[in-house]
């Protein structure tokens, strides 16, 4: 199985015993190389269909107790009535009940039924009572019409009708189901005394009984009370599908209500979301976990999420909140951005010029500064996690986005949950020391990754590039890339250096820290090029500047 991924989205996690297998195409067999770590949730409402299963056996066994406890009662009641119909009567109420008991047992029971067994047994209840019913209810009444007995017919089709409206509203009010499903299984029900009515009319012997009973008048009025029924029944069913479904959705993410999906990528999806009290937009984040009884995927998690709430810089992606759901789904949110990723502004509108390149990238400076004073490596920087907003009124704000890869500099206790992802990142903006597998990575890995973006940023490519997740690798642990005035012809030559810089092999080669390398972005010559009256331009140039625009695309997830 061959990862898709383009090499500027995927991020690689490797076990530091295992080694790179290449499928034909060229690209990493994910099979050979990842390791349980969260992945995309696939649809974030999947953990619905979990809970309608178990709600629909915990319902369909309380309907299986009453209606049999009902069947019971009714046996016992008939037993006083010593009449050859009576004993039939007898016999059918008590396989009625016996059958209802029999599947309320396997319901309550401790036996594993899966989604299929349970519809299966729905269907045996409410079918075979059903069945029952009408068996009943066509050999009782084909006696009745042979004595002449139009009161007993009466009657008896009168209960017939009370037990089916009665099985209706059970069906609707307890069984959990789409508005659509109900409605078909209970407009079947309300046919189908109609059809055991239209069998005792074709029996000619019985043309003059059934003249009065079953009358246009009689027979009308029949399907006006059945569908009346029917129609309460499904709008019950709707009513109470669509509270489970907000209910649902309470639960699942607290005082967050989802959208719609905003974006998605490698590592998650994203959702526009809205706090239900405080109305205020925000990014909702979704990251399943396939083992998500895993205590140490928990934890990593939890760490990775904590730590990056730690930041308050301007230039950083601000989190609110975080939690998991019942079916293993992750999930965090952060502020709501409105702008383009830089990956989609190189991809839109080509390389950027020196000035704004600089401008931008003293602002991603500064937010990760924050993060390694905290001792945050970011260890995935690259284009699509730097976003351009439009905030507060100003353009042009960078946002570092996804720490999903922070690693924690001097922590024992992460050591602990991150000793298996010792090869992690996106492979053509990787430092050496990452395609290496040091465990020592410190803030001159992020600082790598950023002369990579700076040299993207001013030609539109990157240094490093191949067929392959593994070529592109080696190219970052050995070659030294081509100076990047070789492909734009106009960019600075001091600004050439502090890339070049940047990029070096050794740690010890490049800036020591991310305030170093932003103070020679500022002694730039062009430095001064850009501005925030600029930036308002440009996006006023390109109808993403008016609050009545159509929102450009939203935060990248990559």
């Amino acid at each position: 199985m061959a990862t898709t991924a383009p090499l500027d989205d995927e991020v690689i996690d490797l076990e530091p015993t295992q080694t790179l297998s290449l499928n034909q195409d060229g690209s990493i067999d994910p099979l050979e190389t990842m390791v349980a770590r969260p992945v995309v949730a696939r649809g974030s409402m999947s953990s619905l269909s979990g809970e309608l299963d178990l709600l629909r056996r915990r319902r369909l066994a309380a309907s299986a107790l009453l209606l049999g406890g009902m069947y019971g009662l009714l046996f016992f009641w008939n037993l006083r009535i010593v009449t050859t119909e009576a004993t039939y009567v007898w016999l059918l109420l008590l396989v009625r009940s016996l059958l209802a008991f029999g599947i309320a047992t396997a319901l309550i029971s401790p036996i594993q039924l899966s989604t299929r067994a349970v519809r299966a047994l729905e269907g045996a209840l409410f079918g075979g009572l059903i069945l029952l019913l009408m068996i009943s209810q066509y050999n009782i009444n084909l006696t009745l019409m042979e004595r002449n007995d139009v009161a007993g017919v009466i009657s008896f089709i009168k209960n017939g009708v009370i037990q089916m409206v009665l099985m209706m509203f059970l069906y609707g009010t307890f069984i959990p189901n789409k508005p659509g499903t109900a409605a078909k299984v209970i407009f079947t029900m309300a046919a189908v005394p109609m059809l055991g009515w239209a069998f005792l009319t074709e029996r000619p012997d019985l043309a003059r009984a059934t003249e009065g009973l079953f009358s246009v008048e009689q027979k009308g009025s029949n399907l006006v009370y059945m569908s009346i029924a029917a129609s309460m029944a499904v709008f019950g069913a709707m009513v109470l599908n669509g509270l489970r479904v907000q209910l649902h959705e309470a639960r699942k993410f607290g005082q967050y209500r989802l959208l719609r999906k905003i974006g998605a990528g490698g590592m998650g999806e994203v959702h526009l979301a809205e706090h239900q009290l405080l109305k205020r937009p925000c990014a909702l984040k979704l990251i399943r976990n396939e083992s998500g009884s895993d205590p140490t995927a928990v934890a990593r998690f939890a760490r990775e999420v904590q730590a990056a709430a730690q930041l308050a810089h301007p230039n950083t992606i601000q989190i609110y909140d975080y939690g998991h759901t019942d079916d293993g789904t992750f999930y965090y949110v952060m502020e709501f951005l409105r702008g383009l990723s830089l990956a989609d502004l190189i991809t839109r509108y080509g390389a950027l010029s020196a000035g704004r390149t600089i401008y931008l990238f003293r602002q991603v400076c500064s937010g990760l500064a924050e993060a390694h004073a905290l001792g945050l490596v970011h260890r995935d920087l690259k284009p699509a996690n730097v976003f351009v907003a439009i905030q507060g009124g100003e353009t042009d704000v960078a946002k570092v986005l996804d720490f999903g890869l922070v690693k924690l500099k001097d922590d024992a206790g992460g050591e602990q949950l991150t000793k298996d992802f010792t090869v992690s990142g996106t492979p053509q903006f990787m430092s050496p020391e990452q395609v290496e597998g040091s465990r020592t990575l410190d803030n001159r890995s992020d600082i790598y990754s950023l002369g990579v973006m700076l040299y993207h940023t001013l030609t539109g490519q990157p240094p490093f590039d191949g067929d392959t997740a593994f070529a592109v690798m080696m190219s970052q642990a050995r070659d030294i890339a081509v100076a990047p005035s070789k492909i734009v012809t106009n960019i600075p030559a001091d600004l050439e250096r502090v890339v070049m810089k940047c990029m070096e092999k050794k740690a010890a080669d490049r800036y020591q820290d991310v305030k170093e390398l932003r103070d020679a972005l500022e002694q730039c010559a062009s430095a001064g090029e850009w501005n925030g009256h600029k930036a308002d331009a440009w996006w006023e140039d390109k109808k993403m500047f008016a609050p009545q625009a159509p929102e450009p695309s939203e935060q990248d997830v990559a």
